[in-house]
């Protein structure tokens, strides 16, 4: 039972210390690996003040430099597990900023997939994954589990051949929550054959997962026709493909994918439907899109030549701007999203800036914050052309995100 880690790395190691991160404390430990261990106690249960103050025990006898981060307050219910989640790995992604880890690791184990799998088929999720992933990133934190292999009966029965101390759970004993009804009345129950089995399942879900998605990113999902000739399951991982694009953690219900397979398929031009964690759904000129609905209204004055990077757009002015009509004597510049009565001169004619997003058939979306450059007379001198299949090239002086 030996890691297969990068010993170049230095590693943050998310303890409990519950016999699965114990136990791979030890491993790490006599492996020759480089870590720092940190536990989070929440205060939840009676034991946990002194669970912590053995951790902190065990990691000065081992000579670990150790973190702790000890909170409460609130109560055993409202969607606890994903506070603490939420609250540990705030945590680490803050110690990652200080101290300069490669990664962090978590003890979760082969008990820990099974039991997710079985959860996730029991509330028929469409997912982009089935079980954990070994790795993953949270908070910009690299996470890695390295024990997804192991079951848990082997992590207990390492730590009891090596003296490795830990504390046992005692509510992960209870059948109060679904996942430890899974887990105590069928995964532990199950024989090393029907695991493996099960594993085999998981992965070759997994794999089918996979293709699909392989075969969907070579579409262009923004395209309503396209998105019309699929099936009504690839139509789904399509939409949540395209919402994950703006927000990582969000995902549509079959029924909202439905809601909007109808709007696609209208006959109206323009359609919103309001999605999840302030996320819509947008039809316009045959295009779709998910955007996040915030404040559009923003304003920059630019002084002389820079570069600026921003949520609304990015431009580097330092070299030659002709492109964009900027000269020198058009400084100090403004760029702000368009407003309602903005005009602009064309050829020697003024036209409404409006007009010009409907000639472009800019979605309307966009049009709420579209950035326009004016010069110190505060008169429009530039506005980035809408182009549905923009590709930015590496000289690109200005571009709208």
């Amino acid at each position: 039972m030996r890691l297969n880690l990068d010993k170049k790395h230095k590693y943050l190691l998310a303890c409990s210390y519950g016999p699965d991160s114990m136990a791979l404390f030890h491993m790490l430990k006599s492996e020759g690996y480089e870590f720092e261990a940190a536990i989070v106690n929440y205060r939840l249960r009676e034991e946990s003040d002194q669970e912590m103050e053995d951790f902190i025990s065990y990691c000065k006898a081992q000579k670990i430099e150790y973190h702790k981060l000890v909170v409460g307050g609130f109560e055993k219910k409202n969607n606890l597990e994903a506070k603490c989640r939420a609250i540990r790995y705030k945590f680490f992604a803050e110690l990652k900023e200080d101290y300069i880890f490669d990664e962090v690791l978590v003890a979760h184990n082969q008990d820990d997939l099974i039991e997710t799998y079985l959860l996730q088929k029991k509330r028929k999720n469409k997912l982009f994954f089935y079980g954990i992933k070994e790795s993953t990133v949270i908070n910009r934190v690299k996470i890695r589990r390295p024990l997804l292999s192991i079951s848990k009966a082997d992590l207990l029965k390492y730590c009891e051949e090596n003296n490795v101390p830990f504390a046992i759970d005692k509510t992960n004993l209870e059948n109060d929550f679904e996942r430890n009804k899974i887990r105590h009345e069928i995964v532990e129950k199950m024989n090393k054959e029907e695991r493996e089995e099960l594993l085999k399942q998981i992965q070759y879900r997994n794999f089918l997962i996979e293709t699909k998605l392989d075969y969907l990113s070579k579409l262009d999902l923004e395209d309503a026709e396209q998105l019309e000739t699929l099936d009504i399951e690839e139509f789904i991982y399509a939409i949540n493909l395209l919402v994950k694009r703006v927000d990582e953690a969000a995902s549509v219900s079959k029924k909202q994918c439905l809601e909007i397979l109808k709007a696609i398929e209208s006959d109206k031009s323009n359609v919103e439907i309001k999605l999840t964690r302030g996320l819509f759904f947008e039809k316009s000129y045959g295009r779709v899109s998910i955007y996040k609905d915030k404040k559009c209204d923003y304003s920059y004055r630019i002084d002389s030549p820079i570069e600026l990077d921003t949520e609304y757009f990015y431009l580097n002015f330092l070299g030659d701007t002709s492109n964009r009509h900027v000269t020198p004597n058009d400084y100090p510049l403004t760029i702000r999203n368009a407003k309602a009565n903005d005009t602009y001169v064309i050829k020697g004619y003024q036209v409404k800036v409006n007009r010009l997003f409907i000639d472009w058939k800019m979605p309307p979306h966009l049009r709420k914050r579209w950035p326009v450059i004016l010069n110190k007379e505060n008169k429009i001198i530039y506005i980035p052309r809408y182009q549905k299949s923009f590709v930015v090239l590496n000289n690109t002086n200005f571009y709208v995100k």
